[in-house]
């Protein structure tokens, strides 16, 4: 066993073993700081019509509901809404008529609302992809329409039976 372990042997093995450390420790590693710049007009959604969703009798839910205008196709659809219980899951749909109609003919459902954060469940914004909406929506004849179960807990008018709130063109 001594002809393997001796001092002769060793320290070159030793001595290359710390070599190769110095070697891989020495290596300088590149920290990119991340870009986060955008190309010109990317990330941004400057045109959108925001309308008021009320309480229903006997109910404290209330927000709005806003629609954006990202291109001639897709209109993004934001919901956000106070005074939710964690736990619900409420269902939104935009109906035809006026909110003070009982209209049970949804033009557009849109996706349920999470009680937790009271906007929508699945992601930010709903997406509605039909070619003119946003530019049509100043004369549609809709409101929207929150559901817990089949009670009613908020509503309002949109499109050409309300005046927006806010907007921006």
């Amino acid at each position: 066993m001594n002809r393997f372990f001796n001092t002769r042997n060793i320290l070159p093995l030793l001595g290359a073993c710390l070599s190769l450390l110095v070697f891989l420790s020495a290596c300088e590693q590149n920290k990119y700081e991340p870009n986060t710049s955008v190309a010109p007009g990317g990330g941004t959604v400057t045109t959108f019509k925001s309308y008021t969703l009320a309480s229903a009798t006997g109910a404290t839910v209330y927000g709005r509901v806003v629609f954006y205008k990202y291109n001639s196709t897709v209109t993004l659809v934001e919901m956000g809404l106070y005074n939710t219980v964690t736990g619900t899951s409420y269902a939104s749909s935009i109906y035809e008529g006026k909110a003070t109609e009982s209209s049970a003919k949804a033009l557009k459902p849109l996706d349920a609302i999470s009680g937790a954060t009271g906007s929508f469940s699945t992601s930010k914004y709903y997406t509605i992809s039909e070619a003119g909406f946003y530019d049509k929506l100043s004369a549609y004849n809709a409101n929207v329409k929150i559901m817990s179960g089949t009670t009613l807990v908020a509503s309002g008018n949109i499109g050409g039976n309300a005046t927006p709130v806010a907007q921006s063109q």
